[in-house]
Formats: structure tokens, sequence, C-alpha cells
């Protein structure tokens, strides 16, 4: 549920940042990862990397060569990456496993699954909020991405 919120919300952020102009999306606001697009894409490529880490195939980039991000571009390789996390999820018989990883800079790390999805998670909550003030910033009225909005919307369907 925790991974389904998660893509939820990301996308509602994603919708959000659509009437953003190119200057907007890319104009480095003076976040940990630029700007709003900037911010997105490194949401994006931690999705990416952890659920590489957990099937077992690890990533050691965020980026890969020629990639050029847009909107619409960055939708479409997160849905990807979301249907990939809901098939894993489907598959994952022992979240109390250990995973053993590499990390980017090469050092190796062990935790549970379960932690590395509520990483996951937080992570990506905590950089949408920063998406939500950059759109303020911007002018732009930002989408709630609260959990309890999310239960509330799930529970209605």
């Amino acid at each position: 549920m925790q991974l389904a919120y998660s893509r939820w919300a990301s996308e509602r952020s994603l919708e959000a940042s659509r009437p953003l102009s190119e200057d907007e999306l890319t104009r480095d606001i003076g976040n940990s990862h630029g700007g709003v697009l900037g911010t997105l894409v490194h949401l994006f490529q931690a999705d990416r990397i952890w659920l590489s880490r957990l099937r077992g195939a690890p990533r050691f980039t965020l980026f890969d060569a020629g990639e050029d991000w847009t909107i619409d571009s960055l939708a479409k390789a997160w849905s990807v990456t979301a249907d990939g996390w809901c098939e894993w999820v489907s598959s994952a018989s022992d979240v109390e496993r250990v995973l053993d990883y590499v990390n980017l800079a090469g050092q190796a790390a062990s935790l549970p699954i379960w932690q590395v999805v509520l990483h996951v998670v937080n992570h990506a909550t905590y950089h949408r909020g920063q998406v939500t003030t950059m759109l303020r910033q911007l002018g732009y009225d930002p989408v709630s991405t609260d959990l309890h909005l999310y239960y509330l919307t799930a529970s209605a369907r």
C-alpha cells in the first residue's frame, strides 16, 4: 500500500508540474537538485535504482547515456518503473530478508527489504515536499499528496 501511495503522490506531483514553462521547470531554485524537473528526475532515479537492486540486477549509475528528461518522457519512464515495483511487490515473499547491495559510492551495505521499501517511500515524500515548495515559489498551486488523502481516494475506489 505504501508503494501504491508513493506512485499516486508522485504522479500528482508530475501533473502539478505540467503547466510550468521549460524555463520554470529547469530553473535552478537552489534546491537540493536544482529545480522542479531536477528534483522529479532525482525521485525517479532513486525509485529505479532501488528497484534494480531488489530485482538482483543493480544499476551503478543514476543517469543513462542519452537521457534528456522532459515531463512527458519522465512520466512515461516512471510509469514503467512504478509498474516494476508493482510486479516486484506481488512476488516478494520475504520482506524480512536482508538486501546486500553496493551504493553509488562503491560501499557495501545491507538493509532488510522492508526498510528499503520504507526508505523509498519516505525519500519520495521528502522530495515531493520540495517540489510543492518550488511550485509555490514559482506562483503555481501545488496539489496535496498527503497520505490521508490517498487513503480517502483509495477507499472511494
